[in-house]
């Protein structure tokens, strides 16, 4: 891409008018700055009382690009007589671009226009459609003037030019606002994913590039009587995709004002005049995006290079309250919008939803579970948002696998890129394995130096449980009630949500429960140490039976906090106090930490830590790799020395190279975008308002969680705590209609479990509390 390295013209005003007076005749009486982005522009007024606006350009905008715009605007002023355009005005030698060279200063090209005197389109207050209309009619006609139209300064590059939107991953380094900098790298993937594929078949021309309200004269101030008399600044003009003139012009409206019946008018009045095609229409939202790209990271090189040029800076707000509002916008609605703006039949492209159904009830096991009565068909994610086939949105506060949030754009392309250039195993020596292990034990107590790297996090606890079994020799484990460790035969054994659930057979002899040390329902109630001592005693007392049958401990496996029974925050310390019971016992201690690490906890990276406790064996899963499979078990040099047996350990693809680019982009992101910190105050800030909504609403018996993992308990009664199954239920189908994903877990299934993507914001809780509000009035 070119360098951006030009600056802005800084003419004084006294070269201004010895330049109107030695190259154009004029005798100036006032000056008066105007905005530019490139040029120094300013009005003038000479002693006739004639006004004029004077372009002064740098050397960056080359002369046979001048005049390529000077020969458009005379082209249609006569083409669309109807309508006022700048038409430039000859020097005294009769030249329409002088040159003006300061002593060893660069050169700058001179142009003037007669000033056009109106009301801009952003002087009104409240725009009308008929004049969205009307801007799209001539933006059409202009662009039917320009089919054929040919000057060898068309092909210019402009950092504007939707084309070169990549150009923009130059630019991504001087946007500091981590958010926004991951939010406009989506919009580039997106761009590279749906739009570069088919970008040779889109069609081509010279198109005005810059419709944006500052732009377009009018012929009154009162907005009822306005119409659209003429079009100023041709300099960002260029040959482009033909769609990109709509793209521009709908991106800078819906900056005024998001509503798609102004995207409609505009669309529908270019489609009449100067027809778009289907493939046109299907990329239309990723130029849009394209264009809010360009824009702001253009202000974020200008706001490092040119500080003082507020005319850059212009449409930052503006552009990033409208990427906001789009990101959270399903793309098939406004695919969907755009063909019927313009009378076309749109086609499909998704299987419908009834053979995906009649598909899996003939080929697929039915012990895969649906959620929801009529399941989601989704088709595309982004941050906290997931996308359905007929242009539904749905908020995410279920999904703790992308724990970044959907498609972020720096773990797409860490996979992208390291498949394009090798994937293998460990057999083999590569870079990306010993990369990714130091930075994962990076976040690890010191004593933790050995890692383990497999494909889930179900895969990770069976590892994890054969290491533990080989280190002490012992076949008796401890687990706690309600917990899941995993679908593997292993892990069934041993997870009490499973054996003791539907289609269960129970408890096999060497596994043996220590009741949930749940604060709310447990067997003992209380959120003190008081309450941990009464857990322990359950503890002690099962390694004290163990130990009179002569029986060896394996260990304690322990999730951290409690998912599957019901977003269980123990105790204080009873998984420190726990752990060190066990490991008296001559037990290993494995803290399950597949779905809650990574700093959803918030105030930690880890949940083990949030219990002060000192595991000897850690496993990871789920957000490791953001939706990549990828697990890990963590343990230390002597649990890992003894593993070597003179039996090969060995994985397929654990640890591939994929893999690991994938962890490392998780690890990295979390770290540059701030992640865990956004978990702690987003998530204070949603238990604070789920406890405020719990004052007005009985059902909701208690309110719980750490970080962005909580648990909102559901109760008939809130001194019985009789569970209220149904209403839960209820609640999470009745939250689906509003667009909010939820589940519901623990042994009722009354719990409504909130774990979403650590990217949420407080926006994204107050829409959660909103709709949950309007929700439980229905069972006030």
């Amino acid at each position: 891409m070119p360098q951006l390295t030009y600056q802005k013209p800084k003419l004084q005003l006294n070269e201004i008018k010895s330049l109107a007076q030695d190259r154009y005749g004029l005798k100036i009486k006032r000056i008066k700055p105007l905005a530019g982005d490139r040029s120094q522009n300013f009005l003038l007024e000479s002693e006739e009382g004639n006004k004029y606006a004077i372009k002064i350009s740098s050397a960056f905008d080359h002369p046979e690009e001048l005049d390529f715009e000077n020969q458009v605007m005379i082209l249609l002023r006569q083409k669309l007589p109807e309508y006022q355009f700048p038409l430039p005005l000859p020097d005294v030698d009769g030249q329409l671009i002088s040159n003006y060279k300061k002593k060893k200063s660069q050169l700058f090209l001179i142009r003037l226009f007669p000033y056009l005197p109106g009301i801009y389109l952003a002087d009104l207050k409240n725009i009308p459609l008929s004049l969205w209309k009307e801007a799209g009619e001539l933006l059409a006609k202009i662009d039917i003037c320009l089919k054929d139209f040919y000057h060898p300064g068309q092909r210019r590059f402009l950092p504007w030019d939707l084309k070169n939107v990549l150009w923009s991953k130059e630019r991504l380094k001087f946007v500091t606002d981590p958010v926004l900098k991951r939010q406009l790298d989506y919009c580039l993937l997106q761009y590279e994913t749906k739009v570069l594929p088919v970008a040779h078949r889109l069609r081509t021309q010279v198109i005005y590039g810059d419709a944006n309200e500052h732009n377009f004269l009018l012929t009154s101030r009162k907005a009822d009587q306005a119409r659209i008399k003429g079009l100023l600044d041709f300099g960002d003009m260029t040959e482009s995709f033909l769609v990109a003139e709509v793209a521009i012009a709908l991106t800078y409206a819906l900056m005024l004002k998001p509503e798609e019946e102004i995207a409609r008018e505009i669309l529908s009045a270019y489609h009449r005049k100067n027809p778009l095609q289907p493939e046109e229409l299907d990329i239309l939202f990723y130029l849009i995006l394209a264009r809010l790209t360009i824009s702001l990271t253009m202000s974020a090189w200008r706001r490092k290079a040119e500080p003082d040029n507020a005319y850059m800076t212009i449409s930052e707000n503006p552009g990033r309250h409208l990427l906001d509002h789009l990101l959270a916008e399903n793309p098939e609605k406004w695919r969907k919008l755009f063909y019927q703006a313009c009378g076309l039949k749109m086609k499909n492209h998704f299987l419908p939803s009834d053979k995906l159904l009649g598909f899996r009830k003939s080929h697929l096991c039915g012990a895969l579970s649906l959620a929801y009565q009529n399941p989601l068909h989704l088709v595309q994610g982004c941050g906290p948002y997931l996308f359905e086939a007929d242009g539904s949105r749905y908020l995410d506060c279920v999904n703790n696998v992308c724990h970044l949030g959907h498609a972020h754009p720096a773990v797409a392309r860490a996979v992208s890129r390291q498949m394009a250039l090798l994937n293998t195993n460990t057999r083999y020596l590569y870079d990306q394995l010993a990369l990714y292990v130091e930075k994962l034990l990076a976040r690890f107590p010191k004593k933790f130096k050995y890692v383990f790297l497999v494909n889930s996090g179900s895969e990770a606890n069976d590892l994890a449980l054969r290491l533990a079994r080989n280190y002490t020799g012992g076949s008796e484990l401890l687990v706690i009630d309600g917990a899941y460790h995993g679908n593997l035969t292993s892990l069934i054994e041993i997870s009490p949500y499973k054996f003791d659930g539907p289609g269960g057979k129970g408890a096999p002899p060497f596994v043996h429960k220590i009741p949930t040390p749940d604060p709310y329902r447990g067997k003992y109630q209380g959120n003190t140490l008081k309450t941990t001592q009464k857990y322990l005693e359950e503890v002690a007392q099962i390694i004290k039976n163990l130990q009179a049958e002569n029986k060896k401990l394996v260990g304690l496996i322990a999730e951290s906090m409690m998912g599957c029974a019901g977003q269980v925050i123990f105790p204080p310390e009873f998984l420190k106090l726990a752990f060190s019971l066990v490991r008296a016992a001559g037990g290993v201690c494995i803290a399950d930490e597949v779905q809650v690490g990574f700093g959803r906890p918030g105030k930690f990276f880890w949940g083990f830590e949030s219990q002060q406790a000192d595991p000897d064996i850690v496993t990871l899963g789920k957000p490791i790799g953001n939706g990549h499979p990828i697990g890990a078990v963590v343990t230390t040099e002597e649990i890992a020395r003894a593993f070597e047996t003179g039996m090969e350990y060995f994985n397929t693809f654990g640890g591939n190279p994929v893999s690991c680019a994938a962890g490392l982009a998780v690890l990295q992101a979390v770290e540059e975008e701030n992640l865990q910190e956004n978990a702690r105050v987003v998530g204070d800030y949603f238990i604070k308002e789920l406890k405020i909504l719990q004052k007005s609403h009985s059902l909701i018996g208690h309110v719980r969680g750490l970080g962005l993992f909580i648990g909102v308990e559901l109760v008939k009664d809130p001194i019985t705590k009789e569970p209220a199954t149904e209403e839960a239920r209820q609640i999470v189908e009745k939250m689906k209609t509003r667009g909010i994903l939820f589940s519901t877990d623990g042994p009722f299934r009354n719990v409504l479990k909130i774990k979403p993507p650590i990217v949420f914001n407080k926006r994204n809780v107050d829409q959660v509390v909103e709709a949950l509000a309007e929700v439980l009035k229905n069972f006030a």
